[in-house]
């Protein structure tokens, strides 16, 4: 069954009081029907809501850990079914982070509740627009949107998120590559998956080449900090994709050898 997605007004959001980030009470849609701008939009969230139980259920998944994220991404891309336009409406964002999938995200996302101050909580509800990694499901659409391949056949459903699953499961990639902006860019988000996941880092170390590698995350921690400074001074859209590869392999080799000094 279709459900009718809104936009949550500005004007609402202080109704994210703690109560509700405490998990002491819930949102509805009727109670912010004040603050809510139809988007001529309805979508059948059944396969996000069934690929959460399944989530849920799955012993070897840990609550709140990046394996969740993994698993959702490709669902709940596909099944929003949106465009880039359509996706940078925070308020879409906020509705379902607040009325659809509030249970959700406090099962990813409760850690980091502290009632002494529940910013970092209600970041996971309340952001979106530009900021495309701090909202809970936002960063997931978009981490999904920038990586997936698409199907020859055209088809949703035979996209291949292979990618994507590599990005989110490994915690440290993720943060440092869609938190920044040129991630933005596609083949710059697509290359540091592909160079930087620890499938690629782990193949890389039991090669031998390298005298006491520093550890994948700080590979990718810094790696990732050299190409934000390396781009600073490039226009990255002018960029071609093998000197996007060359660009990022060169600073991987450099702190793989611990040559940044």
């Amino acid at each position: 069954m279709a459900t009718e997605l809104y936009s949550l007004q500005s004007v609402g959001r202080p109704m994210v009081d703690e109560s509700f980030l405490a998990g002491d009470r819930e949102l509805t849609q009727t109670d912010l029907k004040p603050y809510l701008t139809r988007l001529g939009i309805s979508r059948d969230l059944g396969p996000i809501e069934d690929r959460i139980k399944e989530i849920r259920e799955d012993e070897e998944i840990e609550p709140q850990s990046s394996d969740i994220d993994a698993e959702l991404a490709p669902t709940l891309h596909k099944t929003l079914s949106l465009t880039r336009n359509q996706a940078a409406d925070a308020g879409l964002w906020h509705y379902l982070c607040i009325v659809e999938f509030s249970d959700f995200v406090h099962y990813r996302w409760d850690h980091v509740y502290d009632q002494d101050d529940s910013s970092n909580l209600e970041e996971k509800f309340l952001k979106a627009g530009a900021d495309i990694y701090s909202n809970a499901l936002h960063r997931l659409w978009w981490a999904a949107e920038l990586t997936y391949e698409p199907a020859d056949s055209g088809d949703p459903s035979d996209r291949d998120y292979e990618r994507t699953r590599r990005a989110l499961e490994f915690q440290e990639l993720a943060n440092d590559v869609f938190d920044r902006w040129f991630a933005r860019y596609r083949p710059v988000a697509v290359a540091c998956v592909d160079l930087l996941c620890h499938e690629t880092l782990d193949d890389l170390k039991a090669e031998g080449d390298y005298d006491d590698p520093p550890s994948n995350s700080d590979i990718v921690s810094d790696t990732t900090t050299l190409l934000r400074e390396e781009l600073t001074v490039r226009r990255v859209e002018a960029m071609e994709t093998d000197s996007i590869v060359d660009t990022i392999t060169s600073l991987r080799e450099d702190v793989m050898r611990r040559d940044t000094d």
